[in-house]
């Protein structure tokens, strides 16, 4: 046993390759200057991760991390910390807080400029840190500290700029501000102030391991009320992430019971699911389907079977019936085409041929508005989805495309015509950008309805 912890021990010393204080010093304190080559980089960075943000490109997001020289203040406010040097902290700090704001304002700027104001992916990834963003920070924060005390410098800390993802938090608060969405804003200056605080903290923790000394002498009764006041701070900054993880396994809980729940009862395609929405505030899951219509009985004895699943208990389904029994499927038809085909064995080929010609044309004239239907669906999922998160006031959407006939006889979308529930009226600068939002989503002109929920008036 006491061999094992022997090995154990040498394995995990962080004094054997530890680098000298003095030159531990040195190295925070140049991480943390605030110079004229170290502010170029930082507005370059912003306009890098902000492009890479607005294009929905996570290589351009990722090189921004790479060369933001913003953890080298943040492991300087941590070392202030460590050492007891008053002076030293409150100059990161305010260090920390010019970056800050000149990193928020000039991503405002480009966002404001920019005439992609679409959020992408990448852009609303930003907007509900969880505890496994504290994770990460905690982890990259160890990762990075002990990284820069050694002997050797290795390539720990491009991976921790990486890893904690300083920068583009900072350029999503940006857009925020530029696009007056406050979710986004605070959303991402938390998830910024996350990885900023259990950064300084790890840094501090570790410093204090290593027994990097003090500048002024310390008493137990200090040290002891500033652990506590740091493990206070720790915890508060935790619990919202925790909510925010809870919230995220949830609805990742729900979505799987909901799509088990379709699997288990509708495995025979008709009707079939092509769309399912969760209104959680009033326990009621949304079906839309298409294909036979759906009895009452059926449906009350389909709630029934949602009721057993462990997520549904108490909620109530509500089925958007589509009848497209009359219509003829993709897969009928290929069906029939194959079945005329065999069966033509003792005909002529020139009429299978012409009976083939018959079938391929009925499907080339339903399979789309099928199709068209079914994406349809997925785009109004897609809006219920984003929509809530980029305009607050939105409380749902129902709609479709416009089809037209053109000169040579074939049907062609033109536009999207959508009705627009909300919990509040939206001015003509919300109206405006919702609009130019649904086009580039829709990938088709939309023309929308506005209307109050009945409970907002």
């Amino acid at each position: 046993m006491n061999t094992l912890k022997t090995v154990a021990a040498n394995i995990f010393d962080l004094e054997k390759d530890r680098a000298p204080l003095e030159e531990i010093a040195e190295r925070i304190h140049s991480g943390g200057t605030l110079k004229g080559t170290n502010m170029c980089i930082l507005i370059l960075a912003i306009f890098i991760a902000s492009i890479g943000l607005n294009m929905n490109s996570t290589a351009v997001i990722i090189g921004a991390m790479l060369i933001s020289p913003l953890m080298g203040v943040i492991m300087s406010l941590g070392y202030g910390m460590a050492t007891y040097d008053s002076a030293y902290v409150r100059e990161s700090f305010l260090k920390l807080v010019f970056q800050v704001i000149l990193s928020v304002l000039t991503s405002a700027v480009y966002f404001t400029l920019s005439p992609i104001d679409t959020a992408s992916t990448e852009l609303l990834a930003r907007t509900e840190p969880t505890i496994w963003d504290v994770l990460i920070a905690i982890f990259g924060g160890l990762a990075g500290i002990i990284g820069s005390t050694r002997i050797e410098k290795s390539n720990v800390i491009p991976g921790v700029a990486i890893a904690t993802a300083l920068m583009p938090p900072l350029c999503t608060a940006g857009y925020g501000l530029a696009t007056y969405s406050p979710k986004f804003f605070f959303g991402a200056l938390y998830l910024f102030f996350i990885n900023s605080f259990f950064i300084c903290l790890t840094t501090f923790i570790v410093l204090k391991f290593i027994k990097i000394p003090a500048k002024t002498y310390v008493s137990e009764q200090v040290f002891r009320r500033q652990r506590w006041l740091l493990s206070l701070l720790g915890v508060l900054i935790i619990l919202p992430s925790m909510y925010m993880a809870y919230q995220s396994i949830r609805n990742n809980l729900e979505h799987a019971q909901v799509k088990a729940y379709i699997e288990s009862n509708f495995q025979q395609g008709n009707p079939q699911v092509v769309a399912f929405h969760l209104t959680p505030q009033e326990k009621k899951l949304d079906l839309t389907l298409i294909g036979r219509t759906v009895t009452d009985e059926e449906q009350a004895e389909l709630e029934k079977k949602l009721q057993t699943y462990s997520h549904f208990a108490d909620w109530n389904l509500h089925i958007i019936q589509n009848d497209l029994s009359g219509t003829v499927r993709t897969e009928d038809v290929q069906n029939l085409i194959n079945t005329q085909w065999n069966a033509a064995g003792g005909a002529s080929l020139a009429k299978a041929q012409e009976d083939l010609r018959k079938y391929k044309e009925l499907s080339m004239r339903y399979s789309p508005a099928y199709q068209r239907f079914e994406a349809d669906q997925k785009l109004l999922a897609s809006i219920r989805e984003k929509a809530p998160i980029l305009f607050p006031a939105f409380a749902g959407i129902e709609g479709a495309a416009i089809a037209t006939e053109n000169n040579e006889s074939q049907i062609v979308y033109t536009g999207f015509l959508a009705i627009i529930t909300c919990k509040a009226a939206l001015d003509e600068d919300e109206q405006a950008r919702l609009q130019k939002w649904l086009n580039a989503e829709a990938e088709l002109p939309v023309s929308f309805i506005l209307k109050i929920a009945p409970e907002a008036k």
